[in-house]
């Protein structure tokens, strides 16, 4: 029995946007966001960033949340979910709670910028908003590449 093979266009239907978009976190589009890796041709869809790749969605994902905590002193779980997942959009209750099960953090925990604590944060989050799953390291390898 031959098993038939699904089309490009088939397995991309099953993607949620997210992960077609290469958006792990499920980042709004603005125009005045220059993001690096932003895909020129077609930029959005949906409202949320299209990237070339998951890693310049995570990326981008790594310099907001950075932004969140130097600049919105948002850091810890509960401060940075409370703004990326806000209420009048989601559960965010249930979303801290996921989140900091599968990161083993304290909703007050503080984050620094530059932490191993941001990349699981990172990986947990993607995890809740696309279903996407990168391990902790592989985000720090991220940001090692990238210098986020």
């Amino acid at each position: 029995m031959q098993v038939k093979r699904k089309s490009h266009r088939e397995i991309m239907k099953r993607k949620n946007l997210g992960q077609r978009l290469h958006n792990p976190l499920n980042i709004r589009y603005d125009a005045r966001n220059k993001w690096k890796g932003l895909d020129t041709k077609a930029p959005s869809e949906g409202g949320f960033c299209r990237f070339i790749s998951d890693e310049y969605g995570l990326r981008a994902a790594i310099v907001l949340l950075k932004t969140y905590i130097t600049r919105y002193h948002l850091d810890t779980p509960q401060k940075i979910i409370e703004r990326w997942a806000p209420p009048s959009e989601n559960d965010t209750e249930i979303y801290v709670a996921i989140v900091c099960g599968r990161t083993l953090l304290k909703p007050d925990s503080r984050i620094e910028a530059d932490s191993k604590a941001l990349s699981h944060l990172v990986s947990a989050m993607a995890l809740q908003e696309t279903g996407m799953r990168f391990v902790p390291a592989y985000i720090m390898q991220v940001r090692s590449d990238f210098g986020v």
